[in-house]
């Protein structure tokens, strides 16, 4: 079996961190072992463990395993004791786990939750390609994707688990 990658996706500060909590919370909440990686696309490699860095969020939320990585510097965070995605996804495979989250990565062609903060991330729809959901916080009209309200928690966690078992 293949273990499934979902990539959540959008500009910074759009919530993408917060959404993936969400989606780890639910996951943990309903026995499916996640495992998370993050792409740090803001300049410069990423700062190591840190509780309030989003890799040590991911871990806190309920991932089993969680890496971020930038230029070339990779950082894991394991409950149980490579440096581009695929090979962070060779690996990520090898381990006991139902589903893998990714964050960030945009141009990779994985199944993605886009996240919208603001009209002008709208973009990302036309940019990206295997597109699933769009969890946003201004109004989206795209009949052919799932789409979301920020603060509706429920709806797009819920999204994910049904997605997860048709994956």
């Amino acid at each position: 079996m293949v273990v499934p990658v979902l990539q959540v996706i959008g500009y910074q500060n759009s919530g993408k961190t917060t959404v993936m909590g969400h989606l780890l919370k639910k996951a943990a909440a309903h026995g499916i072992k996640a495992g998370t990686i993050k792409h740090h696309g803001h300049g410069g490699a990423p700062d190591y463990a840190d509780s309030e860095k989003d890799s040590s969020r991911h871990f806190q939320a309920g991932a089993t395993i969680s890496t971020v990585e930038g230029e070339g510097a990779v950082i894991i965070e394991s409950e149980s004791g490579l440096t581009d995605l695929e090979n962070l996804l060779t690996f990520y495979r090898t381990l006991p786990l139902h589903v893998i989250l990714v964050e960030g990565y945009k141009k990779e062609s994985y199944s993605k939750i886009v996240v919208i903060r603001q009209q002008e991330d709208t973009a990302l729809l036309d940019q990206c390609t295997h597109i699933k959901a769009v969890i946003s916080a201004v109004p989206i009209d795209r009949p052919d994707l799932a789409v979301f309200d920020y603060q509706d928690v429920t709806a797009y966690t819920e999204w994910f688990r049904n997605w997860l078992k048709e994956a």
